[in-house]
């Protein structure tokens, strides 16, 4: 079977939800949960990745590498692939071309200053992107060689789409999904979805994307690799949204951070491969 690939989307996500939210545009980091993360990520990798796997691609917000460029020189020393996951872990779907276009040139140039390396691939935060025509990726294949932020079924759908997006140079590294059952919304390998699904489930998934010509990918972020209050916003912090709205994203954080996180890793280490994880994904290229 295809070897099994493991990339992080690696953020901040109290700094993002507080972005989201408007509580501010920027603001600091929790770099020593980041600092954390990658830490343990490393132990992870380390332990499951066998010959090839120790090291990962990593797809980094452009503002980690302006605020804390040490990290982002620090994974990218430990041998791993820093690839863009935008500037700010924005909608991309709600922009305009021209803020796109700027903030994937900001983001680029800032980690490969930081990464002291090329940076070559990117994931759009949250996988959002208009896909309906090909504005968007016509402008992340003007600054990038691949493309990470796509969810297929078979290799043939992959390249059908990439046809009609009329991508000449752009490789697309997509992600497997499929309908449960048949029916039902599509399930993913990595976030909420592979929280929930039953390990059997998730082992379908890997199984069903490499029988489509999709390399299995398994996707994962820091705080999955942390205890959840590590990056949780205090509610304290989101009062000027107000007595309800403050509650319900106090809850929505749990949701994320906490549950279906316990077992996570360990259902991940029993996903991957006898013979360890793959590797970085610009092996791909």
């Amino acid at each position: 079977m295809t070897g099994v690939y493991l990339s992080i989307d690696f953020e901040d996500f109290s700094h993002d939800l507080k972005r989201v939210l408007g509580v501010w545009d920027t603001g600091p980091l929790k770099v020593d949960a980041l600092w954390k993360s990658f830490s343990v990520i490393e132990e992870f990798l380390c332990k499951n990745g066998g010959e090839h796997g120790t090291r990962a691609t990593f797809f980094c917000t452009g503002i980690l590498a302006e605020k804390a460029p040490d990290l982002i020189a620090h994974i990218a020393g430990q041998g791993h692939e820093i690839a863009c996951h935008y500037h700010f872990h924005d909608s991309m779907h709600e922009q305009s071309n021209e803020t796109i276009d700027m903030m994937l040139s900001k983001a680029k140039d800032v980690l490969q200053t930081a990464a002291n390396t090329p940076v070559i691939g990117f994931r759009a935060p949250r996988f959002h992107l208009k896909r309906d025509h090909s504005e968007q990726y016509k402008l992340i294949e003007r600054h990038f060689s691949y493309d990470s932020s796509s969810f297929f079924s078979s290799s043939d759908e992959c390249d059908r789409f990439a046809h009609r997006m009329g991508l000449a140079d752009l490789k697309l590294l997509p992600l497997y999904s499929e309908k449960l059952n048949g029916h039902g919304p599509n399930i993913r390998l990595g976030g909420s979805y592979l929280k929930f699904a039953p390990l059997s489930v998730a082992d379908k998934l890997i199984r069903h994307s490499a029988q489509n010509g999709i390399v299995p990918q398994i996707y994962l972020h820091p705080y999955e690799f942390v205890s959840a209050h590590e990056f949780m916003v205090p509610r304290s912090e989101l009062t000027q949204l107000g007595a309800a709205k403050s509650r319900y994203w106090a809850l929505r954080q749990n949701q994320w951070l906490r549950f279906g996180g316990d077992q996570l890793l360990s259902k991940v280490t029993r996903l991957i491969p006898r013979e360890g994880l793959a590797g970085r994904l610009d092996q791909l290229i």
